[in-house]
């Protein structure tokens, strides 16, 4: 399961979830909130059971199940990033296709093939990046209007600089924001024991008996010196959703190498 988090905070990582659709966003907001202070707005949200879920409903039935909709949205949100301890939409009784599957392939089809597996730090990093990159636009909007302020643009060397250095912040916040608004938190329960994001993972190696160990991260998280390896590198797509005693073969660059994986935690 994720770090603990308040309904406060799980309600801004929402927030920041629909900031492309500030629209839908303002419609969905008052429901919610409303729901949370019903909650409490300081408690930890993994303290939500499907008992608060049917009780506030009955308290305050939809006219129509449409009116449930920013509820289904807020509570799939908060299974997908594991903030809930399980997914708590089915306790709004939308159906089975109401959303909020767990990690795995669940998460993926729900996404429409689109989830960005992370840790919840690997997340907070994330967020703490697009904050960053869209901290630049002013300075850069600053840099743009000095350059301009050269009439002629012919050769305006500081110019095309700015307008570069434009583009590329812009690419960046792009890039997180998709990442941001896709992720999907793996925790250990929609793991159900096979490696994914989060997992350390031993190997042995077939050929030489030798042991090594790694954890499993996002491509955004890679730090080798502390043994952390992306689920897209050779092995990580080798043991990706893999459990303990299958063999798989890393295509190295090397060669193909045989494994055996010996224990997966977490």
């Amino acid at each position: 399961m994720a770090d603990a988090v308040t309904a406060s905070e799980a309600l801004a990582h929402f927030e920041g979830f629909m900031a492309t659709e500030a629209e839908k966003l303002r419609d969905l907001l008052p429901a919610i909130t409303s729901f949370l202070q019903a909650f409490g707005m300081d408690r930890p949200i993994q303290e939500l059971k499907g008992s608060d879920v049917t009780t506030y409903v009955r308290a305050n039935p939809p006219e129509s199940q449409g009116d449930l909709e920013p509820l289904r949205s807020f509570l799939a949100y908060c299974s997908r990033l594991a903030f809930t301890e399980t997914n708590l939409v089915p306790f709004l009784q939308l159906g089975p296709d109401a959303g909020g599957a767990r990690g795995g392939q669940g998460a993926a089809a729900e996404l429409g093939g689109e989830a960005f597996y992370v840790t919840l730090d690997g997340l907070k990093r994330l967020e703490a990046q697009l904050q960053e990159e869209k901290a630049k636009r002013p300075v850069i909007a600053e840099k743009l209007r000095e350059a301009m302020a050269d009439k002629d643009f012919r050769e305006n060397a500081p110019l095309d600089a700015a307008r570069d250095e434009q583009a590329h912040v812009e690419m960046r916040i792009r890039d997180l924001e998709y990442k941001v608004r896709n992720a999907v938190i793996i925790d250990e329960e929609s793991k159900a024991g096979r490696a994914n994001v989060g997992s350390v993972v031993k190997l042995v190696n077939l050929n030489t008996n030798k042991e090594q160990e790694f954890t499993l991260v996002s491509p955004t998280e890679v730090d080798p010196k502390a043994g952390k390896i992306s689920i897209q590198s050779p092995v990580g797509v080798a043991v990706i959703n893999r459990v303990e005693g299958d063999e798989v073969t890393v295509n190295a660059p090397s060669g193909p190498i045989p494994f055996r994986i010996a224990e997966i935690r977490g």
